[in-house]
């Protein structure tokens, strides 16, 4: 009784924000993405904190926004994206229906589907007054905020062991932060994709002639290194990987940096190849240890899997029963069966079919191309000076080229936050456009 007292006032509050100024009602929504975490029931249906924030950000919206009816204008602007969108809408309808656990599906369409499309249409459809760069900064440093009370958290957690499971703290050789996931690899998929933001915020502050703030500076290295050791006590090596190749993307990007950024890297991939003393890195990034070969066998019994069900996969949430009779022992071992196959592409395909698989590749390609070629910035961009910063449009390509190579060993949208926040990406992309367009 008093759970449900203690969150109608926190909604209250939240709606009075919201309402009063909606930017600010923004703010508290990203700020509090783990909150999904928080879960109750509406009578029969089942929700949570984050999903009731969303939908008194729905209703305001729907109230007060004139801009809301400008949506056709942003689809014949965008034509590419809103076919890849509406082809992934219809293929995760359709997935409901192919589910052998029809409620679970359900779930898992309104959470990772419908939901996070429903912020991306109200973020690019709301006020005008919200099109403007400190919208931007503002969620942007609501994220970073929340990913780095969560990399505090999990870096107490690796020198007390408070609140994290038995199955990650019996053995100290393999002891695993969790944070407040449950789960070690929580911890790295939220944070890896939003380093690229804080260098962003970096650079904007450096290139302050007479007025930098050390202060701001000094606070998101900080933070940066929090968010690093964050992900190393997770012992993500696909975060990691992902980390650094969004920074490398950007030091590629920026000329002065390009050359040296070769360098290190053709020196560094020689050196993991060759030199003996790197052979357990090598063997983890080429999938040579334990973890590796479960994630080859997963693989192998997923395309097995997917060969006779080229067409539907398996539907919303049914993965881990319908991969049973394909299953296969690892040496002899029995291996768990996981809830996905830990590979964005794969999973897509298997849990929204082919059209699934083929209308998220579209939707990627749409948000790279409207990158590579901005209709506010095509001439300037084509000329060969994209490499000035701050361009925040490269900033979202380093996040999600960071999402991607951590999605080829893991995936890294299938969690309420996760998908809100891959759906950020090209909402804020349209934004700054529009922002761009008006100055």
């Amino acid at each position: 009784m008093l759970f449900y007292s203690l969150l109608t006032i926190y909604l209250i509050i939240f709606t009075f924000i919201a309402w009063k100024d909606f930017t600010n009602g923004l703010f508290l929504f990203f700020l509090l993405l783990p909150t999904y975490l928080i879960r109750f029931n509406l009578g029969p249906l089942p929700t949570t904190l984050l999903e009731a924030m969303l939908w008194i950000l729905t209703i305001i919206w729907l109230i007060r926004s004139d801009n809301r009816y400008q949506i056709a204008g942003i689809i014949k602007q965008n034509k590419l994206l809103f076919i890849g969108i509406t082809l992934f809408l219809i293929s995760a309808t359709i997935s409901i229906f192919t589910s052998n656990n029809l409620r679970a599906a359900l779930g898992e369409w309104k959470a990772f589907y419908l939901e996070p499309i429903l912020l991306f249409l109200i973020l690019v459809t709301s006020y005008q007054s919200l099109v403007t760069k400190k919208l931007i900064n503002k969620i942007i440093l609501a994220l970073i905020i929340s990913g780095l009370v969560t990399s505090i958290l999990a870096t107490y957690q690796h020198f007390t062991g408070w609140q994290v499971p038995y199955a990650f703290w019996q053995n100290r050789n393999t002891f695993r932060v969790t944070a407040w996931y449950g789960f070690p690899n929580g911890v790295g998929l939220f944070l890896a994709p939003l380093i690229p933001f804080l260098f962003y915020f970096i650079v904007q502050e450096w290139q302050k002639l007479k007025e930098k703030n050390w202060f701001l500076i000094a606070g998101y290295l900080l933070s940066a290194i929090c968010y690093l050791l964050a992900i190393i006590f997770s012992k993500g090596t696909g975060p990691l990987l992902g980390v650094l190749a969004g920074l490398g993307f950007l030091l590629l990007v920026y000329k002065k940096t390009r050359w040296i950024t070769l360098t290190v890297s053709l020196v560094g991939f020689v050196s993991l190849v060759s030199l003996p003393q790197l052979s357990n890195i090598k063997n983890e990034i080429f999938f040579g240890d334990r973890s590796g070969q479960i994630r080859l066998t997963m693989w192998q019994d997923t395309l097995n899997f997917l060969k006779d069900h080229p067409l539907t996969g398996a539907g919303l949430a049914s993965y881990s029963q319908k991969i049973v009779p394909y299953h296969s022992q690892l040496n002899g071992e029995n291996i768990e069966i996981f809830h996905h196959p830990h590979n964005i592409f794969l999973t897509m395909y298997v849990n929204l079919g082919l059209l699934g698989l083929i209308s998220f590749i579209l939707i990627l390609i749409s948000i790279f191309n409207l990158q590579i070629f901005p209709a506010t910035a095509g001439s300037r961009l084509r000329d060969g000076t994209i490499s000035q910063f701050p361009n925040f449009s490269i900033y979202l390509s380093a996040s999600l080229i960071t999402i991607l190579i951590m999605g080829l060993v893991d995936s890294p949208y299938i969690k309420n936050d996760l998908a809100i926040f891959f759906w950020l990406l090209p909402a804020l992309l349209l934004i700054n456009q529009k922002y761009e367009l008006e100055k």
